[in-house]
């Protein structure tokens, strides 16, 4: 029962994501949730952060966007996806310019599930968004891009990010 309970949970929080309009995941998170993602992203604490800091700055680059799981697993209050995202790159994200041609973000999640005022909703999600993939469909040789940023200090990273605001 609960794993079926799990299931409509992240299958209606799927239809609120896939509207792509930022305030429509409110319903489907604890007020205090937890968005864990990747570097470059990072974590982000509270529905309305993870709203403005994460969904809108994507919902922009990717106005189009449909999100499917292929797969789902259900072990008590959790439950683990991955799939695709199915967009166009119409506008920047994460300071990759959009090229405005078909992309597939590759994703997986992994959410707990607790109860907050009588109702259970999601309370944590570890996110793993395959930004490297995105490079790549974007044109840039990853392997390069690699090998350029290894061969670089992090302050060299610094100075740019100083430079560039001058």
């Amino acid at each position: 029962m609960a794993a079926e309970e799990n299931k409509k949970i992240v299958d209606a929080m799927y239809e609120s994501m896939n509207l792509n309009q930022v305030g429509a995941m409110k319903k489907h998170w604890t007020r205090n949730m937890v968005w864990d993602g990747p570097a470059g992203i990072g974590k982000k604490h509270g529905v309305e952060q993870f709203e403005e800091e994460v969904r809108r700055p994507f919902i922009h680059a990717f106005p189009d966007k449909v999100g499917e799981d292929i797969v789902r697993l259900f072990e008590g209050d959790w439950v683990a996806g991955t799939g695709f995202q199915d967009a166009t790159f119409a506008h920047d994200w994460l300071g990759i310019p959009g090229t405005g041609k078909r992309v597939r973000v590759r994703y997986m999640d992994f959410w707990r599930i607790e109860e907050e005022d009588g109702e259970r909703k999601l309370a944590e999600n570890f996110v793993l968004i395959d930004i490297l993939g995105v490079l790549e469909q974007a044109g840039y040789d990853v392997k390069k891009v690699l090998q350029f940023v290894g061969s670089k200090p992090p302050e060299f990273f610094e100075n740019i990010s100083t430079q560039s605001q001058r």
